[in-house]
């Protein structure tokens, strides 16, 4: 489980990265009125958030599929309601570029969702493999 999550950390850096690097060329090059401040906290949040969510979910699928499957739903809606406040406070604070920081955070929700979503079913999937292996 180790080497899943090492290997998930890194790919997730890997990602927030590029992410980083095509939204700093997007909005110093095309958008520059467009960037908003929040911009980094999103940069720090979903990678976070997404590595939190990833360890509980390897850690429930090594129990049972009941338990996976009610820590994915428990994780699926804590995380909605995380960025649901997150964007809230933002928008809220945030005196301009409302619809620049709504659109980038879809964004990264999408990415982010589907690249988890990629990631959990291979890592599980190698767990359940190596269980059957072992219990060969």
């Amino acid at each position: 489980m180790k080497k899943q999550i090492r290997r998930f950390i890194i790919k997730t850096i890997i990602l927030t990265l590029g992410f980083s690097a095509a939204g700093g060329f997007v909005f110093y090059f095309w958008l520059k009125s467009a960037y908003f401040d929040a911009f980094p906290l999103l940069l720090i949040l979903f990678p976070f958030i997404s590595i939190l969510v990833h360890i509980q979910l390897l850690k429930a699928s090594q129990k049972s599929l009941a338990k996976f499957n009610v820590v994915f739903m428990l994780s699926f809606m804590l995380k909605l309601i995380i960025y649901a406040v997150f964007a809230g406070v933002v928008i809220s604070a945030e005196s301009g570029n409302k619809n620049a920081f709504v659109i980038t955070l879809l964004l990264m929700y999408l990415i982010y969702t589907v690249f988890e979503t990629k990631e959990i079913l291979r890592d599980t999937k190698k767990i359940s493999e190596d269980n059957q292996n072992e219990s060969k």
